[in-house]
């Protein structure tokens, strides 16, 4: 079953019903079009009844006719979506039935939006009929750039009371096909959608008021934990005089868009995207630095209880980003000896050592991997996902919390301690013997500065907030910091991976010269990202 993830890049426009299409030759680097024979697509919708997916800008439909046909799953909103296409199973009928409610999401679909549908039923919402003309944009080599949809759409509600009225109009759908070409005709994927739209707009095109055609007919939900939305039962934050910003309407605004951040790489963890395991991971912990970092502005209780649930989510995640690490370098590493992969050093490696390494951990991520989304299935997840969407909605604030201080007043110091927190570690690694505390200790200056990282960086992000010159210097010479040390524990995590497996090699009486060759290796680097990681600690201090 064809299963694909893409990026959706597309600006939609309004038309009447006699406008036509302009000639879009020589536009952006439009050097010819193609047309396609008009087809006839059907879809329909789907949403709980409380529209939980509609509120986090997710949408998901099953759609027949044309080129992809099948059920998709649209994260995001703007011009930019994140889309996961999955091809009609054979338990999915060839047409759309003539009764919506007669169709079921079916279950490796229902898991892409687990994280906010969360065993709720999904229902039919609206069935749209699109009668589609299709122009492709071409280069001067005929590679597709871009195509130009013209719809015309007719749409009905299901399951309303407005169900038996039929909406109809006209759109026009500009999407990139491929942005690499594009970025180098026409100066990237904006300048070339601004050069078609300048086009389109006095050929009676208007820009589209809404995301997607679904919104039209039903139209958009409220998203509780919208950044700027007020907080439950406290109102909207008030700014403090002046306008400088509220505690409470920065601290909302962090975290519910962290929160929204950590849902949106749910489904790519599921499906295995690239990247998506470090980067839900990064979610969890910018989380776990904002709560851990600015706990004494919030309610304790409330706060640890997340804490908690983050930490928990982070081991979860920890075990199949760790052998993803191992796994990534150690191709990696051959190539990066002296005299590259094609050198002599390399070449006393035998393939076989190479293979064995990579595999070891690409079995070990594999297994960790299934672990992990088996967890993501039930109902403890879920429950955590309850728990921080509660905790973003009321953001609870300590009790004692004095009265009239500013954002950046209340937080600017708490920020200063969590410096003085790795400074303070990095003292502890300079009066270590111990080798493997010391590796401990390093391990933990590291986590402390990432902290400290995250969370400036998380409220500069998302409210906008002035730390001041010299914390923000600071916390750039921590994610230096950061950076040292993280590539000296890969290092050791790799070193350890070597010498766990040509233990096996050798009980298989295996050459393992290889391995001695990449264990060796590794102590230059970590002898540079130690030094490196000193002269960072010494800057952070004069700061």
């Amino acid at each position: 079953m064809g299963e694909t993830v893409q990026v959706e890049i597309e600006r939609k426009y309004d038309v009447d019903g006699q406008a036509s299409l302009p000639r879009l030759n020589g536009v952006g680097g439009v050097a010819q079009v193609r047309y396609r024979p008009p087809m006839a697509l059907e879809a329909i919708y789907f949403d709980t009844a409380a529209r939980d997916l509609s509120a986090n800008n997710v949408t998901l439909r099953r759609r027949t006719g044309g080129t992809d046909a099948g059920w998709h799953v649209k994260i995001g909103k703007g011009e930019r979506r994140l889309e996961l296409h999955s091809s009609l199973g054979k338990d999915d009928a060839a047409d759309v039935p003539a009764s919506p409610v007669t169709v079921s999401v079916p279950a490796r679909i229902l898991d892409l939006v687990q994280v906010h549908v969360r065993g709720k039923q999904l229902v039919p919402i609206a069935r749209l009929n699109t009668l589609r003309s299709v122009v492709d944009l071409l280069d001067g080599q005929g590679r597709q750039l871009a195509e130009v949809s013209d719809d015309q759409v007719a749409a009905m509600a299901v399951g309303f009371r407005t169900e038996s009225r039929v909406q109809h109009w006209r759109e026009w759908e500009v999407e990139v096909v491929d942005a690499g070409l594009i970025a180098a005709s026409a100066g990237g994927t904006d300048a070339f959608l601004d050069a078609i739209g300048q086009v389109l707009q006095p050929a009676g095109a208007r820009p589209s008021a809404v995301g997607s055609k679904v919104e039209k007919v039903v139209g958009k939900a409220v998203d509780p934990l919208d950044p700027r939305a007020p907080l439950v039962r406290t109102g909207t934050p008030e700014d403090h005089d002046g306008g400088a910003p509220a505690v409470h309407a920065v601290l909302a605004a962090t975290v519910r868009t962290q929160v929204k951040v950590l849902k949106g790489w749910d489904p790519l963890v599921r499906r295995d995207v690239e990247d998506s395991v470090h980067q839900y991971r990064v979610a969890c912990r910018t989380l776990r630095s904002l709560l851990q970092t600015y706990a004494p502005l919030l309610e304790a209780d409330a706060t640890g209880a997340v804490i908690r649930d983050l930490k928990k989510l982070g081991k979860l995640l920890s075990v199949a980003r760790d052998a993803e690490v191992v796994r990534d370098q150690v191709r990696e590493k051959v190539a990066a000896l002296p005299g590259g992969p094609q050198g002599a050093i390399a070449g006393t490696i035998p393939g076989k050592t190479v293979r064995r390494l990579h595999e070891a951990k690409a079995q070990a991520y594999e297994a960790a991997h299934a672990r992990q989304v088996k967890r993501m299935r039930t109902g403890w997840y879920f429950e955590v996902l309850d728990r921080l969407d509660a905790f973003a909605l009321t953001l609870p604030l300590n009790p004692g919390l004095p009265e009239g201080d500013t954002a950046a007043a209340a937080m600017v110091p708490l920020a200063t301690n969590q410096v003085d927190a790795v400074l303070a570690l990095a003292a502890a690694v300079g009066g270590e013997q111990d080798q493997a505390r010391r590796l401990d200790h390093m391990h933990e200056v590291r986590k402390e500065a990432k902290r400290l990282r995250y969370a400036v960086k998380a409220v500069q992000d998302a409210a906008g907030l002035d730390f001041g010159d010299e914390l923000v210097a600071r916390m750039k010479t921590a994610k230096k910091l950061q950076e040292a040390l993280g590539d000296h524990r890969d290092s050791v995590m790799f070193q350890e991976h070597v010498l766990a497996t040509s233990k096996v090699a050798a009980r298989k009486d295996e050459d393992t010269f290889g391995y001695g060759v990449l264990f060796a290796a590794e102590f230059a680097l970590q002898a540079r990202t130690e030094a490196a990681a000193e002269r960072l600690v010494a800057k952070l201090a004069a700061h």
